[in-house]
């Protein structure tokens, strides 16, 4: 059966990026698969199964783990955003925060929180409802979908919903369930009382302003429809398709050809992307409570959620370099796949990537000369049921990877990525157990606010010329006291 209990999808990066956090500010670890016993029981026996029977198997898994559609009449945005901070009301608070960061989520900002030891709140939530349709037909999928906006708006007129269709990257889940981006417009009670109470009063709030936008269609107010996602097509290759998407439809025995667009009467616009994006209205309503409430406020800016990650990175690189500690490796992660807990424990460096395309592949590539010299890495990609043409090999990934040292697959086995889903559940033991025999010289000291201000001062500045500082190993030490 459907959940019966509104939450986020576990799967989802804005879950991932806030439980990640919560898990990082209790030295706990984060489970981005959360299966329970018996379900992992269940797909590793499916997976000595023939395909035909694996899949479904597989859909019944996906469906039943999705939203009851009925509990959407019965969203509210506080309830969502209690939801959020009741992952750190868990937490024993010995102290007020120094800061808190709102906004976009992504991996990139989950680790960033987690060096400075500061809650991450998210700007919106995605959720899953229980629908099973044929993975092209974008017509049922958009109508099934606006009957449950509709129902989520008419009692929450302050969020803007975004029905996400994604058949080439999500098409095994958009075949069982229909994804919906809630996004907050203004600042949630939930989210000032838990500042009042935990954020120590000149404390720094922080917003992630992902600007990355995405072609979507406006179905009626506070309600768009978005065709597809981040990776290695853009919005023009879903909607009108090409010859490679094509040929990888008939290799799934699917008739369908040409992209997939919605009624042309519908007005199409380019808007913040459905997953990335953050509301501008969003960052200027926590601008004004800061202000009002005599805050200090400081806006991340990223045109990409790759930004964010490579902002991180550089944090975690300046504060090794601040306190005299010694980088052991890069722990390259994607998407959901995120646990700072390892960064934080065994002296890593993170580098997330938004997902497993050619995009990011790409983005790997370009940081590679940003990591020191002859770094081991250990590297967890996500699985995917069903690859796409813009889904690079694991030999891929190996070869960018090993440019800069010896690499170590976490939670998958190369030779069966990226289909490996049984082999992902043992990420996290994967991850522990090299974690525990790589330990890094505790406690890790945490980056102070104006430790992270004077860095991105500093990025600013200087740019490439303050990391060749960082990665000179003979000068990066006094190079970066002198610039304090």
């Amino acid at each position: 059966m459907p959940r019966s209990r509104i939450s986020q999808a576990p799967n989802s990066n804005s879950a991932a990026a806030t439980f990640a956090t919560a898990a990082a500010l209790q030295d706990a670890w984060f489970q981005p698969q959360m299966l329970e016993g018996s379900e992992l029981q269940q797909l590793r026996r499916a997976a000595q199964l023939p395909d035909m029977f694996k899949q479904r198997i597989y859909s019944s898994y996906f469906r039943e783990k999705g939203l009851d559609p009925a509990l959407a009449k019965k969203i509210t945005t506080d309830g969502l955003a209690r939801q959020v901070v009741a992952a750190y009301e868990q937490i024993e608070h010995r102290y007020r925060y120094p800061a808190v960061i709102l906004g976009a989520p992504n991996g990139g900002i989950a680790y960033l929180a987690a060096i400075m030891g500061v809650p991450f709140l998210p700007s919106h939530f995605y959720l899953s409802f229980a629908d099973a349709i044929h993975p092209d037909d974008i017509t049922a999928y958009e109508a099934f979908g606006t009957q449950l906006i509709d129902a989520i708006l008419e009692r929450n007129p302050d969020l803007v919903a975004i029905n996400h269709y994604d058949p080439l990257h999500a098409r095994y889940l958009v075949a069982q369930r229909n994804l919906i981006s809630l996004k907050l417009a203004d600042l949630p009670n939930a989210y000032t009382e838990f500042i009042q109470k935990h954020v120590s009063n000149n404390a720094l709030i922080l917003v992630a302003d992902c600007s990355f936008k995405w072609e979507q269609y406006e179905i009626s107010d506070n309600h768009y429809f978005q065709v597809g996602g981040l990776g290695g097509y853009d919005d023009t290759y879903y909607r009108e398709g090409n010859p490679e998407i094509d040929s990888w439809l008939a290799a799934q025995n699917s008739k369908h050809r040409g992209g997939w667009a919605l009624d042309p009467g519908f007005v199409r616009s380019l808007q913040r992307e459905a997953e990335w994006g953050l509301l501008p209205e969003f960052r200027v309503t926590v601008e004004q409570f800061a202000n009002d409430a005599s805050y200090g406020f400081q806006v991340i800016n990223g045109a990409h959620p790759e930004d964010f990650s490579a902002l991180t990175y550089t944090a975690y690189l300046y504060e090794s370099r601040l306190h005299n500690r010694t980088p052991q490796a890069a722990l390259i992660e994607a998407y959901n796949g995120i646990n700072p807990t390892a960064a934080l424990r065994s002296d890593l460096l993170p580098l997330w990537l938004p997902y497993i395309c050619d995009d990011s592949l790409q983005f790997l590539a370009r940081m590679m000369s940003y990591l020191p010299e002859k770094l081991p890495v250990v590297l967890s990609l996500p699985a995917n049921l069903t690859p796409t043409p813009d889904m690079p090999g694991a030999h891929a990934w190996h070869q960018i990877a090993s440019q800069s040292g010896a690499v170590t697959w976490v939670g998958v086995e190369p030779d069966r990525y990226p289909r490996d889903l049984i082999a992902q559940t043992g990420y996290l033991q994967q991850l522990e157990a090299w974690s525990s025999s790589h330990p890094g010289l505790p406690p890790r000291p945490k980056l102070a606010p104006r430790e992270l201000l004077q860095m991105m001062r500093f990025l600013a500045e200087d740019g490439v010329n303050f990391f060749d500082d960082l990665l000179d190993d003979e000068t990066a030490r006094a190079t970066t006291g002198a610039r304090s």
